[in-house]
């Protein structure tokens, strides 16, 4: 995994998506080959909501 620190444009998209979440419910999207940030989106299909929740680990 790529610990490093955020850039800065990276930072400011990151806050305005996040805020986007807490003001709208606007979905993070992220990206599933590295986990990264990969945008914004209002709606997202049954299908890749289901995958990621899946995609937790769970330890029951």
């Amino acid at each position: 995994m790529d610990f490093r620190p955020l850039a800065e444009a990276e930072r400011r998209q990151l806050l305005t998506a996040l805020r986007g979440h807490a003001d709208r419910g606007t979905a993070l999207l992220i990206d599933p080959n590295d986990t990264s940030f990969a945008g914004t989106a209002d709606d997202v299909p049954d299908e890749q909501v289901i995958t990621a929740v899946k995609s937790v680990p769970v330890h029951y």
